[in-house]
């Protein structure tokens, strides 16, 4: 369902461009230090990628990286998505009742997908 009578192109293309900047910050930050996971010590030790912190190995998630790594990599796929919403037409709109969400908040969250009242339910 295409809405897009809310959001202007000039809007639109006011928040790809801060959409695409955020995404390059993320990036930016995920691949400071590009190589991946470095073994220290005979397999037990770990340097994340992106914070460069010492981990020991998880045994049930041998390819363990840290809360920041992670967090980056959700934050990054949210933006992917919200720039598809944009295209689609759908940015800006409550994926549950179909409101829309409002300038400010946008502003605020360009990630966001559920206005004020559905967000507390």
């Amino acid at each position: 369902m295409k809405q897009t009578s809310a959001i202007s192109d000039k809007l639109r293309l006011h928040f790809e461009s801060a959409l695409k900047k955020r995404i390059s910050r993320v990036l930016e930050l995920m691949y400071a230090n590009p190589s991946e996971l470095v073994d220290l010590e005979s397999g037990e030790k770990y340097i994340c990628s992106v914070c460069d912190m010492e981990n020991k190995r998880c045994e049930r998630e041998p390819d363990y990286r840290c809360e920041i790594a992670r967090k980056c990599e959700t934050e990054f796929k949210e933006l992917e998505l919200a720039v598809d919403r944009l295209h689609s037409g759908s940015f800006g709109f409550c994926m549950r009742c179909s409101a829309f969400i409002g300038i400010e908040e946008l502003e605020k969250e360009p990630t966001r997908v559920f206005c004020e009242s559905c967000a507390s339910d």
